[in-house]
This record gives C-alpha cells, structure tokens and sequence, in this order.
C-alpha cells in the first residue's frame, strides 16, 4: 500500500509539474504574441517634399569605436567617415570619382612637365575656430603631417615633395617644394613627374587643420585626436569615448544653403545585427556593414528594396603569401594555392556580397582586363600539376600556417576554402589572431608564412594597389606595405614607368602589363571584390554610394517632417519609392 501511495504520490507530483510547465508556457506564449514584431515595411516615411533643405537630426551606427579624429593621423573607414564631416581638402572627388576642387577655386595649374602644380585657394573659407585659410596655413599643415615627430602614416604619399625627406629627418627647417607665392596661392614642387600626387592632395593627411588648434594641443596628441577644428560643413560637438560622436551643422560654411542635417551622431561600438534591429525600428536612418543573413530580408521585402544600394567597392581581398617563406618562395606552390580555390562557393557563402576575381586590379580601374590570360581560376588539376612541377607530387607534407581574423565569421568563410586546399594536397592550419596582431607581425619579413588580406582603395588609381602592395619599393624590415615581400624587377621598371606617363592610354597599357605580371606570379591568391549592403529611411535624401569614400554622408538631407507609415504607403507593384497622401502625425527628428 505505502509502495502503491509511493507511486500515486510521485505520479500526482510528475502530473502537477508537467501542469506548470504548460501553464508558464501558455503564460509565455501569451506575452510573446504581445510583443511587437518587427515591421515588415518602413515605420517612418518623409514629408512628401522633394526640395532639398536643412534640418533634422541624421543617425548611424559603426560597429567599432572610432580611433582618431585628427586627419594627419586617421588612416582607417571609421575614423575618414568623422573626419570628413569636419575637415576639407584642397582637391576631392565627385560621384564619379574625378577629381574636383574643394578649398581651391579649381584644379590647380600643372607647371614644368607635371613636376609643379600651382593651387589657386577660395579666399571665403574660415575654420571653425574663426581662422582664415590662405596659402600660409595650408603650407604649416603639411609641414606639421610631414614632421618626424608626427608619425602621420600619409608621409609616404608626399615623399616625392623636393625636399621632404631633408626636413622629416630634421635636416631642414622647411620642405624646399611647398612654396607660398601670395596669400591665396601656393606651389607645390616635385622631385619627379608623379600623376598620382593631385590624388594625394586628396586624401584627409593633406586636409588643412587650424595652426591656432594645433598650438592648443601642441604636445598632447590625445587632445588633439579628440578635439578637431577645420573647414568642413559640420563642427564638432562632443565625444563620448565607446558611445557617440554628435556634430553640429556649419551655418558660416563657404558653400551656402547647403541641405544637411542640423546635427549628426554617429553611434559607435554597435553590432551588425543590433544596428539592423534598430534600422527596421526607425531609429537610425542608415544600415551599412550589417551581418549577410539581413541582406535577405530587404532583397525579399518589395517595401524596402527601393531603398537597398548594393554597390561593388574598389576593394581586394585574397590570401596573401610570404614569398620568403619556403614553400612559398616556389611560385609553383603559390599558383597551385590560387587555382585550388573556388572563389564562385565563397561568393555564394557570402549571399553575393563579394564578387570573384583572379587580378589585382579591381574592375572600376584602369588596367583591369576581364579576358586577362594569366588571371587565376578555380582549376583543382592545374594546382595538382603545379604542385607536382614544384617537386611535390605527393602534395606538401607539412601543413602551412594561415593567419585569419577573431571570430566565427572568420573561421567559417576560411573553413571553406582550407577544404579546398585540402583536396589537392596542400594542407593548413588556421590561426585566428587580433587585427593589431595582425597588422604588427605580417609586416615583418619572415614572420607570417600565409595570411588573409585585403586592401581598400586610397584613391582611383591602379597605382594605389600594385606600387603599395607588390612593388620591391614598398618592402621593409618591419612596416612593410608589401606584405608578401614579393620582389620582381620587371614589374618595379613597369611601375616606375606608368607613375610618370602622361599619355592615359600608355599609362593604361603598362598597367595591364603589371597587372599579368603578378596574377602570374601569384604573391596573393586573389579572391574577390567586396559589394557593399546600404538601406536608408525613405525620408533620406540624398545618400550616393560614393567610389572613393566608404559611408560617406555629407550630401544627405532628411524629408521632414516625416511620420509614422502604413501598408498602404508602399505600392509593391510599383518601383515608386512611397506615397504621401494622407497624414497621421509628424516627427521632426
């Protein structure tokens, strides 16, 4: 009996819990179908307006904290994206990538066969501070990013300036070819015919900074990383370190009437898919860099594909090799690693946001050959035969070290294409290590056998990725651009030629030519071109995938007052973006 209430007991005990159980879950479930799903369609539409005006508050997430507003030292996405709110150039580029003047009234004048330009300065531009630009100002900020003790990263672009390796290493009071003619007029005078130096002058280490800023901070780079003052269309507001960056519209900026948001703020240290939430939510107005899964839900959603850029950037990406390294130093290996990998399975894994290539000149520049005859291929045989040419038939009996980025989203994408090596007898091991690890050991010689790498353009030019990347010119002990320490000297005679050739179609041509040179020589196995993913807000104008800059927002203005949106806003049998008839309530955000 005592065994039989026993049972009775523990049964009534098991029926009891398994009530509960149900009963939280239907508690659960109840509160669950209360939370609010995510809108399937924008929740914010714009004023119906299209004339372009000033106003409203303009937000955006970055998935890491921004590391210097100071333009002399920002050589990073994050950092331009900041410093290109606050700071101008004398020259910059338009939606097509040409060169444009900026602070100077227009391009500047080329003297002496290209050795010489001459920059004629807008006399209405003042910093934010209330200094006046003129040609002086602009002379004391490139002599303060070419100094030694600055450290700027953009001292090697400016190198073929007469006299600027005197004055960095301290020999020279000033660099003998920055010369100030009058007030408003400035020269610049090189060593050597270099096409790619007016590019130069547009990128941010060239941006004039204010000397009044700089002698405030003399001596405290930390201030002055936090504290920026230039020309630009917005001001610099405040900085909370690992939260935010607010700016403040420039209502005495040179260029008058311009539609911008009163105040931006870009929020800092925020993950893809969190970013994605609150972009769906109406509470940010640009999506950039999100996770690939959330690529899906806009190409597939008819209410928010009008408003989905996805844009081939001027990027590179592969696996690069250090041709110092045995058995990397036999170009047979390293072209039997090119053509063991499937670049369409990555391009697939990544839902499309990378485009295969087998060249190291992107498609947007000149030189790149779609029909190149040396360009690497998937081609798993010929990897046999090159491993077998290379003395290992066999394939290689000691794993090589591959060095890749933290993460799960790292190791998958690498996991892929280590199984393709695999196949052909060319085993690896994957290391996962810090970007700042990263960028210290894979510079030295000797150190780093195989690595994933990637390079995001400075500026249009073939140039900006053979000279930087391959070149023997750009290989040092430690700091090396050319991280494959990858030497050809019928390749540097190529370079050497086309930095100085005037004639655009020969220039073009010597490009192809090194183009071949390293496809064939494979320092890298090239993979892909990035896509990049961008949604707006339907109230936001103005947004332009830009060729040169990444995120790059100073032509955006809002629609306002924008307000709250319905199904009906949204013809999805329509490529009309939305309609505006009908108002139920404002917000002039």
């Amino acid at each position: 009996m005592r065994k039989a209430a026993s049972r009775v007991g523990e049964a009534r005990s098991r029926w009891g819990g398994a009530l509960i159980l149900v009963a939280l879950f239907a508690l659960g479930a109840f509160f669950i179908s209360r939370i609010p799903a995510e809108p399937a369609f924008p929740r914010y539409v714009g004023a119906g307006d299209p004339t372009p005006r000033a106003g409203g508050t303009f937000e955006w997430t970055v998935g890491s904290a921004v590391r210097t507003l100071d333009p002399h030292i920002a050589y990073d996405t994050l950092s331009f994206q900041a410093v290109r709110l606050v700071f101008d150039g004398l020259l910059d580029y338009d939606d097509e990538g040409n060169l444009i003047p900026s602070l100077a009234r227009e391009l500047p004048e080329p003297l002496d066969d290209g050795r010489s330009f001459r920059f004629r300065l807008r006399e209405d531009v003042y910093f934010h501070d209330g200094t006046h630009l003129d040609a002086e100002v602009v002379s004391f900020s490139f002599h303060e990013m070419l100094s030694r003790s600055k450290g700027s990263p953009g001292y090697g672009f400016f190198k073929v300036l007469k006299g600027a390796e005197a004055y960095h290493q301290g020999e020279a009071e000033r660099v003998e070819g920055i010369v100030v003619e009058d007030r408003f007029t400035i020269r610049f005078d090189l060593e050597e015919r270099n096409l790619t130096f007016l590019n130069a002058i547009a990128l941010p280490f060239a941006y004039p900074v204010s000397p009044k800023n700089i002698e405030r901070f003399r001596g405290d780079r930390a201030g002055l990383a936090r504290n920026p003052v230039g020309t630009g269309p917005f001001v610099f507001d405040d900085w909370e370190r690992g939260v935010k960056l607010t700016f403040k519209r420039n209502a005495h900026y040179f260029e008058k009437n311009r539609p911008n948001p009163d105040t931006m703020v870009m929020w800092e240290n925020v993950d893809g898919t969190t970013a994605a939430r609150r972009f769906r939510n109406g509470d940010i107005d640009i999506l950039s860099g999100a996770p690939k899964v959330h690529l899906l839900f806009f190409q597939n959603s008819p209410a928010w594909k009008p408003y989905l850029f996805l844009e081939p950037s001027v990027t590179l990406f592969g696996l690069a090799m250090n041709c110092e390294i045995p058995p990397l130093d036999n170009v047979h290996v390293r072209r039997a690693i090119a053509a063991a990998i499937d670049r369409q399975a990555i391009s697939d894994f990544m839902l499309g946001l990378v485009r295969p290539t087998g060249q190291p000149i992107p498609p947007q520049l000149k030189g790149y050959d779609p029909e190149l005859p040396t360009a690497q291929r998937y081609d798993p045989e010929r990897a046999r035969e090159e491993l077998r040419i290379a003395g290992y038939p066999n394939g290689l009996p000691e794993p090589i070290e591959v060095w890749i980025g933290e993460g799960e989203g790292s190791r998958n994408l690498a996991q892929l294409w280590q199984s393709d090596l695999a196949e052909v007898g060319i085993p690896i091991r994957l290391k996962q290590v810090a970007f700042s690890a990263y960028l210290v050991e894979t510079a030295k010689e000797k150190t780093v056998p195989m690595f994933v790498s990637g390079w995001m353009m400075d500026f249009p030019d073939p140039s900006n990725f053979l000279d930087v990347l391959f070149s023997s010119k750009s290989i040092h002990p430690v700091h090396s651009e050319n991280r494959s320490f990858y030497r050809n000297a019928e390749l540097d005679d190529l370079l050497d030629r086309a930095r100085g050739e005037i004639d655009p179609e020969k220039r073009a041509s010597l490009y192809r030519a090194a183009n071949e040179i390293v496809a064939r020589d494979a320092p890298w196995a090239f993979l892909y071109n990035a896509v990049d993913f961008v949604v707006v807000q339907p109230y936001v104008k103005g947004y332009r995938h830009h060729p040169v800059w990444a995120n790059e927002y100073r032509g955006v203005w809002l629609d306002l007052p924008r307000r709250a949106a319905s199904e009906k806003d949204f013809d999805v049998h329509s490529r009309d973006e939305v309609r505006t008839d009908g108002v139920d309530g404002g917000d002039a955000r």
